[in-house]
């Protein structure tokens, strides 16, 4: 064991059914440490300032404490690195349906599109595409630069032949499957190997009136069949990577492939492995920190 030992600091409120894991450590680190959790656990991960973060299923947390540790203690120490320091509190579901109330209001993205929450009152205004999500516990509001990145990229795709297909990896809250549904796509699978993140999914695809075209499926890629005009993934470089062989097969003759969810210095490592993958970048674009990677196949 490195002399990374993580050390726990617990600090935990006895009520409430989520587990909310802060883990510091240096900005290196981060981006290792955000790979294994969301590949091990199937979570989103969340970059805070001086580490990351993920929540758990309080009962899950209990089963698979040990886990994680090792899975933070595995990770090499990057030069200069401190010890590194897990802290956990325990969230009511109340408190994280409050909290997404109070941060979530409806935004325009792009050209096109208005992401809209279900409490809100819905937007009156008939130049946009009105996308109405309850996030839930997956992750995908329109909030965050990657997923702002993703909705526009679709926009972009007006050139692919009609009816196009789509499929989205890492569908999380399904916002991209439902953009593209409203954009006009024809056939549309999303997938996630989160279980929760699926049945939210699902809640979303129905709530705007999509269950007859968008398929939801709880696996990996590779468990997916055929191939698609376009494919969608906005999650995070190191799975972008391990997965670039499985994903690239979904990418038809003559298709495109928008990768997002990667930091600006991890971008041309993404876009050498694709290249390997016979795809040729056509475009990169930038958020704050987050790329976006077009390729076609």
């Amino acid at each position: 064991m490195h002399s990374g030992v993580a050390a726990f600091v617990i600090g935990c409120i006895l009520k409430g059914n989520w587990t909310r894991i802060d883990i510091a450590c240096g900005a290196d680190t981060a981006d290792v440490l955000a790979s294994e959790l969301a590949e091990d656990f199937g979570v989103s991960v969340e970059y805070i300032s001086g580490g990351v973060r993920i929540y758990l299923d309080a009962d899950r947390f209990a089963a698979e404490r040990q886990r994680l540790r090792r899975i933070v203690d595995g990770v090499p120490a990057q030069p200069g690195e401190g010890p590194r320091k897990i802290s956990f509190s325990e969230i009511a579901d109340e408190d994280w349906s409050r909290k997404w109330k109070e941060h979530f209001k409806p935004l325009r993205v792009g050209k096109r599109f208005i992401v809209s929450p279900t409490w809100e009152a819905e937007p009156r205004d008939p130049g946009r595409l009105i996308i109405r999500i309850d996030p839930g516990r997956a992750f995908g509001t329109g909030h965050h630069e990657t997923t702002r990145l993703c909705l526009k990229w679709l926009e972009s795709c007006g050139l692919l032949r009609r009816p196009a297909s789509l499929l989205d990896v890492g569908t999380g809250s399904g916002i991209l499957a439902i953009g593209a549904a409203l954009l006009g796509f024809g056939e549309i699978a999303g997938v996630d190997n989160d279980p929760e993140a699926v049945e939210t999914a699902k809640e979303n695809v129905l709530l705007n009136g999509f269950s007859g075209k968008i398929r939801l499926l709880c696996a990996t890629v590779e468990e997916v069949e055929g191939q698609f005009d376009a494919v969608i993934s906005n999650i995070e470089s190191g799975p972008l990577i391990r997965m670039a062989e499985a994903i690239a097969s979904k990418v038809r003759d003559g298709g495109l492939l928008a990768l997002s969810g990667i930091l600006a210095e991890q971008a041309d490592e993404v876009c050498a492995e694709y290249e390997k993958m016979g795809l040729a970048p056509v475009g990169r674009s930038a958020a704050g920190e987050w790329v976006l990677l077009a390729f076609a196949k």
